[in-house]
């Protein structure tokens, strides 16, 4: 039986963004159009929301009406959040996605879950995808033995950072996508208010009432020629 999930991780407390997650697109809340992206991944066995006690209010009418799963958790402890989600839901691989990315790459989620089941990876990402667009798949082996091991605040709160930092123990496969989706530099999340207004401008021009295509996307922005109108950030 499939045991792969989606988890998607969320909360309100944004320090820089507060309340992004609720902030529209084309009058659809930011939230809802990462989980219609989510909806269309074939190789999961569905999506649970990996929330906060601070934000299952305000997010849970939503939530329901999408009839999906959701877990509360710790709000700063994410790896705890996700540990414990595993164990309550019995789940053998994470596809980890974040609340940050309405233009999460639907076509690389599923090519990252054959990729890692091939390879029997414990973490198998595409990094060199435009950032914002990329998720992680992870054995939830994996998961737990840094949720046991991790220390470091950094390595909490960012629930792979453990597995990165220890190649020696886990099997991890960085994949290179077509040469026409390789943009790193290119910046597809929403962290500030400037973040926001840019994918505010993609969401005008492209949407149609469906989830928009990273492709479309990126010849849009060649298009205009703001491929690079993306600021600094580390992944």
């Amino acid at each position: 039986m499939n045991r792969d999930y989606i988890v998607l991780q969320v909360r309100l407390g944004s320090t820089r963004l507060p309340g992004k997650l609720l902030y529209k697109l084309c009058g659809i809340t930011i939230f809802e159009h990462i989980i219609n992206r989510l909806l269309s991944v074939k190789l999961t066995k569905g999506i649970i929301v990996a929330t906060t006690r601070n934000t299952i209010d305000k997010i849970i009418d939503i939530i329901r009406k999408y009839q999906i799963e959701f877990f509360v958790g710790p709000e700063e402890d994410v790896l705890k959040r996700y540990a414990l989600v595993v164990k309550k839901f019995k789940i053998n691989n994470v596809i980890r996605a974040t609340g940050d990315n309405p233009l999460v790459c639907i076509e690389y989620i599923d090519r990252a879950v054959k990729l890692h089941y091939r390879e029997n990876a414990d973490l198998t990402t595409f990094p060199e995808l435009p950032y914002g667009t990329g998720i992680e798949v992870v054995k939830s082996s994996a998961l737990l033995m840094a949720d046991r091991e991790a220390k470091d605040l950094f390595e909490r709160e960012h629930i792979t950072q453990y597995v990165y930092h220890h190649p020696e123990k886990f099997k991890i496969i960085k994949a290179i996508p077509e040469e026409r989706f390789r943009l790193p530099e290119l910046r597809l999340t929403v962290d500030t208010i400037d973040d926001f207004k840019f994918m505010e401008e993609i969401y005008n021009a492209l949407w149609r009432g469906s989830p928009i295509a990273l492709e479309e996307v990126i010849e849009y922005l060649k298009r205009k020629n703001m491929l690079k109108k993306s600021g600094p950030e580390s992944p």
